[in-house]
C-alpha cells in the first residue's frame, strides 16, 4: 500500500457537498468569554490499495481558506481505493459540535465515497478528532483521467456557559418571595429539582414547591465559615442545576465532563470519602465558574 503524508495546519473543518448527515449532540470545554470558536485542520494523509500495479495516484490538501480538503484521483481503474485522513482540532475556546457532514462528488458515476460519521462528537478547547473518507473507483470511470471531490464537516459553536452557585442562589432567593434579579422562574427551577431527584442518588427535594425551593436555597446558601461537606454539597448542586439546564454540554474541567464530576462528588458524599470532599468542591466551583 503506498502511503503519502501531507501536513499543513488550516482554518476550520472538513469541505462540502452531496452526502449529508445531521447531527445532535450532548457533553464536552473551556472558558467562553475567552475568543471566538476557531477550529483548525491539523493533518491530512492519503493512501491507497495499490501493492504491485502504482498506476493510480491519490493527492489532498487543505486550501488557504482552510475549510476544505480537495482531493485527486488521478488515473484511477475499477477497485481502485484511496483513503483520505484527516486530523481536525478545535484551536478556540469554545466547545464545538458537528452538526453536518458533506462531500461534493461531481462524478458519482465514477467516484463512491464514504466518510466516518461523526454524529455526536464534541469538541472542547485542545480536543482533536480524526477520520477517513474512503474513495473507490467504479467501471464507467475515465481511464487516464482525474477525478476531483471535496470534503467538509459543518460545526456550531456551544454559546450556552455554565453558571455561578451565586447566580442560583439569586434564583432561588426570589422564587421565595425575597431579593434578587430572577431569570429562571420558580416553576422551572421547580422542575430541576425533580430531576435532579429522579436522577441523584444523593439529593432529594420533597413537600411542596416552596418546601423544596427553599430546601435547595438552604443548600446554596453556605457561610464562609462552612465546613468543606457543606461547600461541596452547595457547588454539587450549582452544577446538578447547571447540568439540567443544559448549561455543561461541550465544557470539561481537568478533562472531566460535568456528569464525571457529579457522579465522583456524589460517590465521595455517599460514602463518607472526607479526604476528597476539597478536591471535588473545586472542580464542582470550576466548573460552574466557566463563563
Amino acid at each position: 500500500m503506498k502511503t503519502k503524508i501531507i501536513a499543513i495546519p488550516i482554518l476550520a473543518i472538513v469541505a462540502l457537498g452531496i452526502i449529508g448527515y445531521s447531527y445532535a449532540c450532548t457533553n464536552g470545554g473551556c472558558q467562553i468569554n475567552c475568543c471566538n470558536c476557531d477550529v483548525k485542520f491539523i493533518k491530512v494523509t492519503t493512501s491507497d490499495n495499490e501493492v504491485t500495479k502504482f498506476v493510480a495516484d491519490v493527492s489532498a490538501y487543505i486550501n488557504c481558506a482552510g475549510d476544505t480538503i480537495k482531493a485527486y484521483i488521478t488515473n484511477g481503474y475499477p477497485c481502485y481505493r484511496a483513503y483520505i485522513n484527516y486530523t481536525i482540532k478545535n484551536t478556540g475556546c469554545k466547545p464545538v459540535h458537528f452538526n453536518s457532514l458533506t462531500i461534493t462528488n461531481t462524478h458519482p458515476e465514477a467516484l463512491e465515497i464514504a466518510t466516518t460519521d461523526h454524529t455526536c462528537t464534541w469538541l472542547s478547547p485542545g480536543d482533536t478528532v480524526k477520520g477517513t473518507t474512503t474513495v473507490h473507483v467504479l467501471q464507467p470511470a475515465k481511464q487516464k483521467w482525474q477525478y476531483c471531490f471535496e470534503i467538509k464537516i459543518g460545526f456550531t459553536c456551544q454559546e450556552e456557559y455554565p453558571r455561578t452557585i451565586g447566580y442560583w442562589k439569586n434564583q432561588f432567593n426570589e422564587a421565595l418571595c425575597k431579593n434578587g434579579k430572577p431569570q429562571v422562574p420558580a416553576t422551572t427551577l421547580l422542575t430541576y429539582l425533580n430531576q435532579i431527584s429522579s436522577q441523584s442518588p444523593y439529593f432529594e427535594f420533597t413537600g411542596s414547591q416552596k418546601d423544596k425551593l427553599q430546601q435547595a436555597y438552604n443548600i446554596l446558601n453556605i457561610p464562609n465559615n462552612a465546613n468543606m461537606k457543606d461547600k461541596l454539597k452547595a457547588q454539587l448542586l450549582a452544577l446538578w442545576l447547571n447540568y439540567v439546564a443544559g448549561l455543561t454540554d461541550g465544557y470539561k474541567v481537568n478533562g472531566k465532563t460535568a456528569w464525571q464530576i457529579i457522579q465522583g462528588s456524589e460517590n465521595a458524599l455517599k460514602n463518607g470519602l472526607t479526604s476528597q470532599y476539597e478536591y471535588w468542591k473545586n472542580l464542582c466551583d470550576q466548573f460552574n465558574s466557566l463563563g
